[in-house]
């Protein structure tokens, strides 16, 4: 699975679970070094996540990783999501889920 039919895949189980935002940056070259994919907002359950994917082998560079920590620094859901996480993105996704937390190391 690519990266991208990941992102898509992950956003369609958002939807489902009534995640009504979700922003996509399109032109990466005309934003900040490193913001995360993908944010996605649920209304009712007062959650935002910052999500960054990558493959199964993917590597993430500092300033993904300094975003990720500022933005989680900050009190808001972020992730750094691969393909063999899914079960828990799952769980995440959930509006009474398991807030969305980075890896101790990544």
């Amino acid at each position: 699975m690519t990266e991208e039919q990941f992102r898509c895949h992950v956003r369609k189980i958002a939807a489902l679970r009534g995640w009504t935002l979700t922003y996509h940056t399109h032109n990466s070259r005309r934003s900040d070094a490193g913001w995360p994919d993908e944010v996605y907002g649920h209304p009712k359950a007062k959650r935002t996540i910052f999500a960054e994917f990558k493959s199964d082998t993917g590597r993430i560079r500092p300033a993904q990783r300094d975003w990720l920590q500022h933005l989680q620094a900050c009190g808001f859901e972020a992730a750094l999501w691969r393909p063999k996480d899914l079960d828990h993105i799952v769980a995440v996704l959930a509006p009474d889920g398991p807030r969305a937390e980075l890896p101790e190391t990544f």
